[in-house]
C-alpha cells in the first residue's frame, strides 16, 4: 500500500482506478432518491428464459400441496380405531426395493 495514494482515493496502488466510492460519497442518481424518496428510473429489464418461467409457475403451484382432507381424515379415524389394513409383506418389499436403489 502507498503511504501517498490518499485514503478515500479511487486511486490504486499500480496505477489502476477503483469505481468504488468512499464512504458517504453519493452519485446523483443516488442523491435523487435521497430527496424525492423515489426509486431512480432505470432502462434495465430482465428476461426469464421458459424453463425458468416454468420452474416459477412450479414453485409457486408447490406451494399449496393439494389433498382430500376428508380422505386423510377418513384414515386417521381408522388408524386411531385400529381398522386400517397393513399390507406387511407391501411394506417390506418397498423396504427392500428402496434398499437395492441405495446399494446399487
Amino acid at each position: 500500500m502507498s503511504i501517498t495514494t490518499p485514503i478515500g482515493s479511487p486511486q490504486r496502488p499500480g496505477g489502476t482506478v477503483s469505481s468504488a466510492k468512499p464512504h458517504g460519497v453519493q452519485d446523483s442518481a443516488e442523491r435523487a432518491t435521497a430527496k424525492t424518496g423515489a426509486a431512480p428510473q432505470s432502462s434495465e429489464s430482465v428476461t426469464l428464459t421458459a424453463t425458468a418461467q416454468s420452474m416459477k409457475v412450479a414453485q409457486e403451484n408447490a406451494t399449496e400441496a393439494p389433498f382430500d382432507e376428508a380422505t386423510v381424515e377418513k384414515i386417521k379415524s381408522a388408524i386411531a380405531e385400529g381398522r386400517y389394513p397393513i399390507d406387511n409383506e407391501r411394506v417390506a418389499d418397498s423396504m427392500l426395493s428402496y434398499e437395492r436403489l441405495l446399494l446399487a
